[in-house]
């Protein structure tokens, strides 16, 4: 329950192609010499994704199938670094540890802001770091969906203080991580406009984890970003009879297949019954935990729930991932009415226990 990890695919169909390497080499949208390839597939993937995010139709994108979230944030960060040379990189705390990584393996200066109480990226604090950086580039990471606190970053309110200062289009690069809520968000109902990961904002990429919200037998992830930032990096390979555009040589087809399959299998409709049954079913568990007098964060349209953290057992028992004395479960297709009642019972019986010891129980409720 700790890990936002969508079980509830079936990959029987996926068998039939293990006894074939499947490699998508060089430039999605041109293919290569190797025939064993289904970049038809990625483009389909990549088609769905900007629907998804909302890409404007006059205007020219680019899109592949990546290995992880992790690839996406780096290749976009990338793509933000040849856009500004004298850039620096701003993200919040609760950034996800990729970013921060990225801007080392790129030798780009990183900059992290103040997040508030429930890990949104604090607009105060980044009007002031904006400020300390006047004159310089700046590649702004935000998060669809933080890692532990399942926060939004305000992507309207972050562009709207980067105009008061002056920043213009061409000396910013807005990248959106969103590894699991940037395919959650786009299919809830009545969502403010400004955490919505869309490219009708002036956002230059957005990547999401396939084995996330999706559900793939493998990790994997989806980076759509606006074509003119990658023609700028691109390059010819002649014996690949393609151009050099993603950050690897060799993608995974299989990941392809996985990601194509699940498309075809849910529709538009089946995502938006997934996402608006587990954001349900999440609610129904901070309400019942409440309920017992456990102090539980849920931020609005968020899957994710964060509570004190119990007794190694339970931690261990349904693989809740924590940090520090908290903890947090995060409720995907997978995790059913019947796992989240077994999870209620144990966890009631360890935190009555907890408080019911002295000075635990203040420690708990504040």
């Amino acid at each position: 329950m700790g890990y936002p990890y969508n079980l509830a695919f079936s990959p029987k169909n996926l068998s039939k192609f293990n006894g074939y390497l499947i490699n998508n080499l060089g430039d999605p949208y041109v293919g290569s010499h190797y025939a064993t390839e289904v970049c038809d597939l990625e483009m389909d993937i990549i088609n769905w994704a900007q629907k998804v995010w909302q890409c404007p139709p006059d205007e020219d994108f680019w899109g592949s199938v990546v290995a992880s979230g992790t690839e996406g944030n780096l290749w976009a960060i990338y793509l933000g670094r040849e856009a500004l040379h004298d850039a620096a990189l701003i993200c919040s705390r609760d950034a996800h540890y990729s970013i921060p990584k990225a801007a080392r393996i790129m030798g780009i200066e990183c900059v992290t802001c103040d997040s508030n109480e429930t890990g949104e990226i604090c607009l105060m604090d980044l009007q002031k770091k904006v400020a300390s950086l006047a004159g310089r580039g700046l590649i702004i990471a935000l998060t669809c969906g933080t890692t532990m606190r399942g926060a939004h970053d305000d992507i309207l309110g972050c562009l709207e203080v980067l105009e008061q200062a002056g920043v213009s289009r061409n000396r910013r690069y807005l990248h959106v991580d969103g590894a699991l809520n940037g395919m959650v968000i786009p299919f809830l109902e009545n969502v403010e406009s400004g955490i919505i990961p869309s490219f009708k904002h002036e956002i230059d990429s957005i990547s999401a984890s396939g084995h996330k919200m999706i559900g793939t037998p493998m990790p994997c992830g989806i980076l759509v970003a606006r074509r003119n930032h990658v023609n700028r990096i691109a390059s010819s390979i002649s014996y690949l009879r393609s151009n050099d555009t993603t950050l690897m040589g060799s993608r995974n087809g299989h990941a392809s297949i996985a990601i194509w399959e699940r498309i075809v299998e849910l529709g538009e409709d089946g995502f938006q019954r997934e996402t608006q049954a587990c954001l349900a079913r999440a609610t129904r568990l901070a309400q019942r935990l409440r309920q017992m007098g456990v102090p539980v964060l849920q931020n609005k349209h968020s899957l994710t729930l964060v509570f004190p953290k119990p007794n190694d057992d339970i931690v261990k028992m349904y693989q809740l991932a924590c940090d520090g004395e908290l903890a947090h479960a995060i409720v995907m297709p997978n995790v059913n009415d019947e796992l989240i009642n077994r999870f209620i019972h144990d966890y009631e019986f360890d935190f009555s226990a907890r408080r019911s010891r002295p000075g635990i129980a203040a420690e708990l409720v504040e």
